[in-house]
């Protein structure tokens, strides 16, 4: 269970709509005590069960507000430094992803960056970073090291992502990445010293392990070395595969039992099967990636229409192919680029899918006993949200119990800014 940031009971009161609960005839509110969600009935009972208790509770009017759990956004490259809207320019032009890594650019151009910077400096761009994705309604957030392809710079980045864990109200998922090799060590050396040194020492700071598998980065033999390395030490995998090449991602996925595959845009019938009939695999979709590379390849989530509890999208927000951290453009951008007509599922692959594949319980949802980090929209319906995805809506957030934010409920054309804290968001 995520940390309880306060005591203090919040009613969200009349509300408009919940997610995964029925229409009812009269509005339903939201008891939130103790960092979890204590009861879902009409306000009048709420306010009943709270007339004996020592302190009196927050009342949120939601009845032009719709409620749904926070956002999880399952893969991403938060903590960098540097920038690289160049390459966006480049690959306008036409230079490939692969043509500006060989190059010396893309990540080996973050990777000169954060071996550089300072853990201050990277904390606070963090930081930075993290105040956005709470805005845009993110309450749990997977962030990958991979910028420092050496021991010290990974292990550096992994401290940093403990640090900003215990600092920031929303909720880390470290994971250690193997995303490239680096350009001044032989690549035999390298990957032995991922599998008998880095593997061996970070799963001090990491449950997750992630790989890069494409032509020219990392090929399945390599891969799977360091897979078979990771899951000996009880890793949990993620897996980057299918992006611009088949080299046999799913296979290897399957036989050692990787929890999430990630891009898929190049994915043959007998993979999508694979996906299908392993029970314990998801497929991560990650439309801005796609989108901010000029990718003719479209990730193949229609295949998998058989396995709607399985699919999850993601932001990838990274410094150089996907400078994009908000769900709902996410969510509008997987309707533009797969046609996707089922809103529910663009939803439920933000809550309740991602909470069940990185094993979150009681996230992602919200009934009695779930964790409540929960946002408010002043919209009508939830259908709403991936169609106006470039609108954040977002009027409440709270995270672990405690609204970490809210915006000014002005009437008319003044209406602006958002109310916080005199320190801004409440780190912890």
């Amino acid at each position: 269970m995520p940390p309880s940031y306060s005591n203090k009971t919040i009613i969200l009161k009349n509300v408009k709509k919940i997610y995964g609960q029925p229409d009812q005839a009269r509005p339903m509110s939201i008891m939130l005590k103790n960092g979890v969600i204590d009861k879902i009935a009409r306000f009048d009972q709420l306010a009943e069960a709270t007339v004996k208790s020592e302190k009196s509770p927050a009342i949120i009017d939601c009845s032009d507000q719709i409620v749904m759990p926070g956002f999880i956004d399952s893969h991403t490259h938060l903590l960098f430094s540097g920038s690289r809207e160049a390459e966006f320019y480049l690959r306008a032009k036409g230079s490939s992803y692969l043509d500006i890594l060989g190059s010396g650019g893309g990540i080996y151009s973050t990777v000169d960056k954060v071996r550089r910077a300072s853990e201050e400096e990277l904390i606070e761009n963090g930081i930075k970073y993290l105040d956005k994705a709470l805005d845009f309604g993110i309450t749990t957030i997977e962030i990958k090291s991979g910028y420092g392809l050496d021991y010290q710079t990974e292990e550096k980045m992994l401290r940093v992502l403990q640090k900003l864990n215990a600092r920031h109200p929303l909720d880390i998922i470290p994971t250690y990445l193997v995303h490239a090799a680096p350009r001044e060590m032989d690549r035999k050396k390298y990957i032995d010293s991922v599998i008998h040194g880095m593997l061996p020492d970070f799963r001090a700071f990491t449950g997750w392990f992630d790989i890069f598998l494409e032509k020219d980065v990392f090929d399945v033999g390599e891969a799977e070395r360091m897979i078979q390395k990771a899951a000996e030490l009880g890793y949990s995998i993620g897996l980057h595969t299918n992006q611009v090449n088949d080299i046999g991602g799913i296979a290897l996925a399957n036989e050692y039992g990787v929890r999430h595959v990630d891009h898929l845009e190049v994915l043959s019938d007998a993979d999508a099967e694979r996906i299908i009939q392993n029970p314990n695999l998801y497929a991560v979709f990650l439309p801005a990636a796609e989108y901010f590379i000029f990718s003719e390849k479209i990730g193949q989530v229609n295949k998998l229409s058989a396995i709607p509890s399985r699919i999850v999208f993601a932001t990838d927000f990274n410094p150089g192919s996907s400078p994009v951290l908000s769900p709902q453009v996410i969510m509008s951008l997987a309707v533009l680029r797969y046609r996707l007509a089922d809103p529910g599922l663009l939803l439920d692959g933000f809550t309740a899918n991602p909470a069940r594949m990185l094993g979150l319980a009681n996230h992602g949802v919200i009934e009695t006993g779930a964790a409540a980090d929960v946002i408010c929209l002043q919209l009508d319906r939830f259908e709403q949200i991936p169609y106006l995805g470039t609108v954040n809506f977002i009027t409440y957030m709270i995270k672990a119990g405690e609204l970490v934010f809210q915006k000014e409920q002005k009437k008319g054309p003044s209406a602006r800014g958002v109310t916080l804290s005199p320190e801004g968001y409440r780190h912890r």
